[in-house]
């Protein structure tokens, strides 16, 4: 199932999103739809384990190519296919950069494998979960003409 089309999320974007959910080191982070890589490398700067899951097979390319130059594959799984591929669902945080419908989709996946983490945080970029709310929302502006809007949940 196609969740979303791919729009890379800029550098800058990434660590506003990883910041907003307190991601720590130590801690998983799963990123649905993960593109070229940029949120995952972000992640796995911070000392977090990073699960990246795409259905394109050239973008988890990109992705993997990403990570090997910064050299973070020991902290960095990817995974091409879709999301219910992944085998575990034990993860602190979940990023979303996907449409409303995708984050849906990936919603009512999660709430069928709960976490056994004490909290699970999910952060989307520019979609919302319509049926969650949100505990924290960050406007970003990334360039001039340019603005994000990163929304937090817990379940």
């Amino acid at each position: 199932m196609i969740l979303a089309p791919f729009d890379r999320t800029p550098p800058t974007v990434a660590r506003a999103m990883l910041k907003l959910a307190g991601l720590r080191q130590g801690e998983r982070l799963l990123d649905v739809g993960c593109g070229d890589g940029v949120i995952i490398a972000e992640a796995a700067k911070l000392g977090a384990t990073a699960v990246g899951v795409d259905i394109e097979a050239r973008l988890v390319r990109q992705a993997w190519e990403r990570c090997a130059k910064l050299g973070l594959l020991s902290r960095v799984h990817l995974v091409v296919g879709d999301y219910k591929a992944v085998k575990s669902w034990e993860f602190n945080v979940i990023a979303l950069y996907l449409t409303t419908r995708g984050n849906i989709a990936v919603l009512e996946d999660l709430l069928s494998h709960p976490s056994p983490t004490s909290q699970l945080r999910i952060v989307t970029h520019d979609f919302r979960l319509p049926m969650l709310e949100p505990v924290r929302v960050r406007e970003f502006g990334y360039r001039r003409f340019d603005r994000r809007t990163l929304y937090l949940y817990t379940i």
